[in-house]
């Protein structure tokens, strides 16, 4: 494979039973998770909020209002996005999409982060665009999805789980292409979402 990105996903959860002490509660609990596309060897790209207590419900109409940031991160950091941010890798129920890429696409991804890294397109917000609708609109951007449009994508992949879910089908489909999908259990100290 010459070239390719990596959608990287780890999956919503909460604190198991005897665990609610030591474990720490994250944002969005079991139905929230989070998202990110690796673009390099050690280079993700990700969108969050930069407002939390409380995020935005509704997206604001003015760039100048956004609460939200598309930031280039380490695959480590990535990983450690929930706090207290000094989770042990494998304890995670993560996944990983690789996709294979073109050099269309790879220059198309390259515009896409100079652009997004600078001022992000859109806000971030409960009722709008977060981690996984961004990610949706970027690979729509690179061919890899169809049907986006950007502030309407987020109706279509409301959760990290319908994201995962729709990845998780095409890499099934496009196995022969070179898609590949990895599946690690997390640690039986946390209620995990499931998959469909």
């Amino acid at each position: 494979m010459s070239d390719s990105i990596k959608v990287l996903f780890i999956y919503g959860s909460k604190p198991a039973g005897e665990f609610k002490n030591t474990e720490h509660r994250w944002f969005g609990g079991v139905r929230g998770g989070h998202v990110a596309i690796q673009i390099g060897p050690d280079k993700v790209l990700s969108f969050r909020s930069t407002k939390y207590n409380p995020c935005h419900i509704l997206s604001a109409r003015h760039s100048a209002k956004y609460a939200s940031v598309f930031e280039i991160r380490t695959v480590h950091a990535t990983w450690e996005i929930f706090p207290p941010h000094n989770y042990i890798i494998d304890s995670l129920k993560r996944a990983e999409v690789v996709i294979p890429i073109d050099s269309t696409q790879r220059a198309r991804i390259d515009s896409i982060t100079k652009a997004y890294t600078k001022q992000a397109p859109y806000d971030y917000a409960v009722f709008g665009m977060r981690c996984a609708s961004a990610s949706y609109e970027v690979l729509g951007q690179i061919g890899e999805i169809v049907n986006t449009h950007k502030h309407l994508d987020w109706l279509r992949v409301f959760t990290v789980k319908n994201l995962r879910t729709l990845l998780f089908k095409k890499a099934e489909k496009n196995k022969d292409k070179g898609w590949i999908k990895r599946v690690y259990p997390g640690s039986s100290k946390r209620i995990w979402e499931k998959d469909w």
